[in-house]
């Protein structure tokens, strides 16, 4: 079984679930490094998540990134600061490495995610589904490829190194002064074409579209029995006491373990 690299970027408000997510991971997954970019997190936190990820037989490594290189950027509160690193990922990890799964916090893996870490990408640069109900962005940033969810991001990190570029990026935010989905948009603005679909059914499932699968046909066994990642996103999240969505019970079973 080979050895998954993980990328994850975190502030301090998404460390709970942040470890929920990884501990529902290694429930599947036992060869696992995980790489945290983070802008900052305390020091306290930083020593929390490196007993949690050894708890689990994983490999930690947290690496400090520079905050300014996107100052001036839109920052929300859904979509913070640290979502922008896994755009210049390729600049921040190390050069002998090839390859991350990007894994928001949000999401919850229920089975082996091998088939999605050798998944052939070849010369291009992502390989991420397309949401269905996503589709209204495609027509917003005039694409004519489909538009990219990013929360589950398998990266060519040797493409990003050749391919992304800060001042490219720049000139698209200043060009598109309304981004509500700020990197997601970027990315797919800006290297959509370079981007493998993937099946979201096995690889992120879009929770709260939930109700449209089961009228395509896709039964609660079936997604029991074959979807890989469950993705928990938009508000409110089931973390949450307000949590009132489909799923509930599946996240806050492992959330509670």
């Amino acid at each position: 079984m080979a050895t998954i690299d993980i990328l994850v970027t975190v502030d301090e408000k998404y460390v709970p679930p942040l470890k929920t997510m990884l501990k529902s991971l290694s429930q599947v997954q036992k060869q696992v490094n995980v790489w945290l970019i983070y802008r900052q997190l305390s020091k306290q936190t930083l020593q929390q998540l490196q007993r949690y990820t050894e708890r689990l037989k994983f490999q930690f490594r947290a690496i400090q990134a520079n905050a300014d290189i996107f100052q001036g950027a839109p920052i929300t509160t859904q979509y913070p600061v640290e979502t922008y690193y896994r755009l210049l990922s390729g600049q921040i990890l190390p050069a002998e490495l090839h390859r991350v799964l990007y894994l928001d916090p949000d999401t919850l893996i229920r089975h082996s995610i091998e088939g999605l870490w050798q998944t052939a990408i070849e010369n291009r640069c992502f390989a991420a589904v397309a949401h269905q109900n996503d589709q209204d962005s495609r027509q917003r940033l005039q694409l004519q490829q489909p538009y990219y969810n990013t929360g589950v991001l398998l990266i060519n990190l040797d493409c990003l190194r050749q391919t992304v570029q800060l001042s490219e990026i720049a000139a698209f935010i200043k060009s598109h002064p309304n981004l509500p989905l700020v990197d997601q948009d970027v990315l797919n603005g800006l290297y959509g074409q370079s981007v493998v679909q993937l099946n979201d059914r096995l690889w992120n499932f879009d929770v709260p579209s939930y109700e449209d699968y089961l009228k395509d046909g896709v039964s609660r066994d079936w997604i029991e029995a074959n979807t890989k990642i469950l993705h928990y996103q938009r508000q409110p999240k089931p973390w949450e006491d307000s949590y009132d969505g489909p799923l509930a019970n599946i996240y806050q079973r492992v959330m509670r373990a």
